[in-house]
């Protein structure tokens, strides 16, 4: 009985063991929690997140020590316990790729535009045309895909139309198969070369890993190195060589970073500011001159807020969003509580306004960034001129030489489509295009630019701000006759070059150049303002009705731009009451 009692004992002892060393082997093998034994308390402390084993796109772990080593996959090494299929959902990886159409724009009379997102969408802030799927001649195609990896792959994360194509197709593992694409009229495939340069997964850490290195991603990309510009990215490693230059990079990694195991403890956890900035912060400092660097003040910022503060996100990553007239990006997502009103009235979280001496009828015609947006210290843009080919930012300040410099300029004042009074940058169109019906098609910077060099003599710097403008009837003339030299015989039947400049459109008939005036498409981009919020005490109407009905407020009587330049290369402007459809008689407070 003894026997069988210490034999049953001994078979559980060695089960038990036997589980346990099952259980520890696959805790080892785990790919990416269970930090290594060698790891002390206050390692574990400093990072948000375990140790990562890193590997490569095929799965295999990363030995930073091999020949011909690979960079780091996040679609293996995050996927493997993050949903990243249900994550590559989200609208910042998509961004209007997974509605992407060469018929999308059609119905709106809008035929160069894709998607309801930021890819295939185009308007004047970059010209940038995305090429259609299908195209007949080299004439049609825009910016393929792969360009546009290279180019405004810079602020895309990676996922959707970067690592995916049009038919749903991974890009390297299709052209390898089928190499022909590359000299097809295929617009994600023409002169590409993904079977070298990999494919752009999403950049989980440049998100979510503390002081991530932007310009060396974007580099990478510049350079054709797709997949290792994550690895690049996130200091994990070096590499020389290009794809662009026909070359095969080579990958060193940061052997110090590796413990045993093939683990790196990285410092990963909840995006920074300084992580959304890489994208975010260019975008709003050219849009409206926003920054968060103490140039502009911002009360949320100096309360310690953060961004993820307010723009939260689930495991699905679908972030936050209010709503954006301009930048339509699954408008389906938007917050309609996310809002000044949102937070400041409805909920019971933020501190309420009491607006003691306001009037009601102010604060229903008049968004609340009107009044407390108060400091635009850094100016924005508010032209992109295409006139040389190359999309160029003029600044809201005309003394500086380009965006984001320190000096102050006031905004305009104008009513979007929930009437109230809005403040913000009024960003001018000036391009060139070819008007077929009521339509006007934007042309491509390259075929702007072909027709520039045949003139450039001819167009001169008439403002005198170092930049050469097409503002005088003569120049207009010169660049629509080259225009139409260099579309004839391309992807237009019927060739009728045009100008949108100011809230013109400029256009032949016959020998004479007319304008037409107040056309659609000739509208600025009206740019709300929306963060850099002042404090209270220096809100509009702080100290009474004077801060706008005074004789000296510039909310009735700054100047507006309306035209960039005129004949004599002047901005042409006029008072913010006019451009805001105020009559003149309500200027005055009544006494």
């Amino acid at each position: 009985m003894g026997r069988c009692r210490n034999k049953t004992a001994l078979v559980i002892f060695i089960t038990t063991l036997v589980a346990f060393l099952i259980v520890l082997w696959a805790c080892f093998e785990c790919r990416t929690f269970c930090a290594p034994t060698q790891a002390s308390n206050s390692e574990l402390k400093t990072y948000s997140h375990a140790p990562v084993k890193l590997l490569d796109e095929n799965g295999v772990k990363i030995d930073p020590t091999a020949k011909n080593v690979k960079p780091y996959s996040s679609r293996k090494t995050c996927g493997a316990c993050h949903d990243y299929d249900t994550i590559s959902l989200g609208y910042h990886f998509q961004m209007g790729a997974d509605r992407i159409s060469d018929n999308f724009g059609k119905p709106f009379g809008k035929p160069w535009v894709l998607s309801d997102g930021m890819v295939g969408k185009q308007f004047h802030m970059s010209y940038l045309t995305l090429a259609r799927k299908r195209n007949f001649s080299e004439a049609e195609l825009g910016m393929t895909t792969y360009e546009f990896a290279q180019t405004c792959g810079v602020c895309h994360p990676g996922g959707g139309l970067m690592e995916f194509d049009r038919d749903n197709k991974r890009y390297d593992t299709r052209l390898a198969k089928d190499p022909k694409l590359a000299t097809s009229f295929d617009g994600d495939y023409y002169k590409s070369a993904w079977d070298k340069s990999g494919v752009i997964e999403i950049d989980c850490l440049m998100c979510h890993l503390a002081e991530y290195n932007g310009k060396a991603r974007a580099d990478q990309l510049s350079r054709g190195n797709f997949k290792w510009a994550a690895t690049v990215g996130a200091g994990l490693g070096s590499v020389e060589g290009s794809v662009k230059n026909g070359q095969t990079p080579r990958l060193t990694y940061q052997k110090s970073l590796f413990m045993p195991g093939g683990f790196v403890s990285l410092k990963i956890g909840k995006p920074l500011d300084a992580n959304c900035l890489l994208c975010h912060e260019e975008a709003q400092v050219k849009k409206r001159g926003h920054v968060y660097d103490g140039r502009n003040p911002d009360v949320h910022k100096d309360a310690g807020m953060k961004c993820v503060t307010c723009h939260t996100a689930s495991e699905d990553h679908q972030i936050r969003k209010g709503k954006s007239k301009q930048a339509t990006v699954r408008d389906d997502l938007d917050d309609p509580s996310f809002s000044c009103e949102g937070c400041h009235i409805k909920s019971s979280f933020a501190k309420k306004p009491l607006h003691k001496s306001i009037p009601k009828s102010h604060l229903k015609s008049i968004a609340c960034a009107t009044c407390h947006v108060r400091e635009t210290n850094v100016t924005a843009v508010h032209t992109v001129d295409t006139t040389t080919g190359k999309a160029v930012g003029i600044p809201t300040v005309k003394t500086a030489k380009k965006y984001g410099e320190s000096a102050r300029w006031t905004p305009a004042y104008f009513r979007i489509d929930d009437g109230k009074i809005h403040s913000g940058n009024a960003l001018l169109p000036c391009w060139w295009g070819n008007k077929v019906g009521g339509v006007v098609y934007p042309l491509y910077l390259s075929e702007i630019n072909k027709a520039y060099e045949r003139v450039k003599d001819n167009i001169k710097d008439n403002d005198g701000d170092g930049r050469p403008e097409a503002n005088t009837e003569s120049e207009i003339k010169t660049m629509i006759a080259a225009l139409r030299d260099v579309l004839s015989g391309g992807r237009f039947i019927d060739v009728s070059p045009v100008y949108v400049k100011g809230n013109k459109i400029w256009q032949m008939r016959g020998n004479r150049l007319i304008s037409i005036a107040y056309h659609p498409q000739a509208k600025p981009l009206n740019w709300a303002f929306s963060h850099n919020v002042s404090p209270a005490e220096n809100a509009l109407g702080s100290r009474g009705c004077v801060d706008c009905h005074g004789a000296d407020s510039k909310f009735f009587n700054s100047p507006v731009v309306v035209d960039p330049f005129d004949e004599e290369g002047r901005q042409v402007v006029i008072p913010m009451w006019r451009y805001c459809g105020i009559k003149k008689s309500v200027i005055e407070a009544k006494k």
